[in-house]
């Protein structure tokens, strides 16, 4: 946030659409700079998904993972799914109704969509998560043999969740490339992963589609990759969209030719590698920028810095790789991330107690 204390003028009236890691971070520092600000999604609680493949393993670990919009938010959190958006009229348009909800500032944060586990649907409730991921802990604890389709990161973390609670499993990757996680990291980073990967028993084919692979298992679990979340404004902002489904926007996360619209995290079209703590950056760095633009101040533009990630392999493992490619091995990701893959930081953010086992 820069240290900027002041508030936003009365006549802001802010909408936030989507309450992931980038709506939530807006949310929680708007709260402290106006009370006028309406956070609208389609669930009932913010999904910590850095968490998703720990309670994939782990039955009491679930509820960790979700926290309430309306105890973090109060009245200023609106459930229900946005179907279209109108800038001309400075409105969106819920599903249920067709409820109409005016702004002055709109923040899209519909961040990405993809596969259970590492997902949940736009409307799953608190009740149907705790239920799916009840049912995932059954479906591998009763699995000797297991299969993950995609050796991105949500791959690779969830064969070290399993491999770590469940040593005598046979738990393979199957990825498409001869790279883990990601092409743009180092080769330190990759050698690091799979050597914990080995140590670990977690038997990897590379280079092959499953189409083209033919391998026995008692339980695949697919975790391919993941796309923008564009319902709440692909059937009227398709002309601001990219061949990806992202909102195409400026330095400053406005979209291309809309005024006081922005676009932050997973759903924009900021050139990088999309992670939590990135849309976290947007999120303040957006806010920050209003709060300067309502006292006509210079914005700050956002730059784009070098690729970090904590990537967790399971309890005790991970790999730690810093923007100038150095990478940092167990001892400090257990620390960083392992311990708890970050839901004891989003509940303390949230200013909410997280529960206990």
């Amino acid at each position: 946030m820069g240290g900027n204390s002041s508030k936003l003028p009365d006549s802001y009236n802010i909408v936030i659409i989507g309450g992931g890691f980038a709506g939530c971070e807006f949310a929680m520092k708007l709260k402290e700079k106006s009370n006028k600000f309406t956070l609208i999604d389609g669930k009932e609680a913010m999904h910590i998904n850095t968490g998703a493949l720990r309670a994939s393993v782990e039955a009491s670990f679930a509820k960790k993972t979700l926290i309430s919009y309306k105890e973090m938010f109060g009245d200023n959190f609106k459930h229900g799914v946005v179907r279209a958006i109108d800038t001309n009229a400075k409105t969106v348009t819920l599903v249920a109704g067709d409820e109409v909800v005016t702004y002055t500032h709109l923040v899209i944060a519909t961040g990405s969509v993809g596969l259970f586990p590492a997902k949940l649907m736009m409307t799953t409730s608190t009740a149907d998560a705790l239920l799916l991921y009840r049912k995932q802990v059954e479906e591998i604890r009763g699995a000797k043999s297991i299969v993950i389709i995609g050796g991105g990161a949500v791959g690779v973390e969830l064969a070290g969740e399993i491999a770590t609670d469940y040593k005598d499993k046979q738990v393979t990757i199957i990825h498409p490339h001869h790279f883990l996680v990601s092409g743009t990291m180092s080769e330190r980073f990759q050698k690091e992963v799979k050597e914990q990967l080995k140590i670990l028993n977690v038997k990897l084919i590379l280079g092959e589609r499953v189409m083209n692979t033919e391998i026995e298992t008692e339980l695949a679990i697919r975790c391919t990759g993941l796309t923008a979340n564009k319902f709440a404004y692909a059937a009227t902002m398709g002309d601001k969209m990219t061949i990806k489904g992202q909102l195409k926007v400026n330095e400053y996360f406005q979209v291309e030719g809309c005024e006081n619209v922005y676009a932050i995290g997973d759903c924009n079209n900021v050139d990088e590698t999309k992670m939590a703590y990135r849309a976290g950056q947007h999120a303040d760095l957006l806010l920050d920028n209003l709060v300067k633009e309502s006292e006509e101040k210079e914005k700050t533009p956002y730059k784009p810095g070098g690729t970090m990630m904590l990537l967790s392999i399971g309890r005790e493992g991970g790999v730690f790789h810093l923007p100038n490619g150095f990478i940092f091995g167990s001892f400090p990701t257990r620390h960083l991330k392992s311990k708890d893959v970050f839901v004891g930081k989003y509940w303390k953010e949230s200013g909410l107690k997280c529960p206990q086992d």
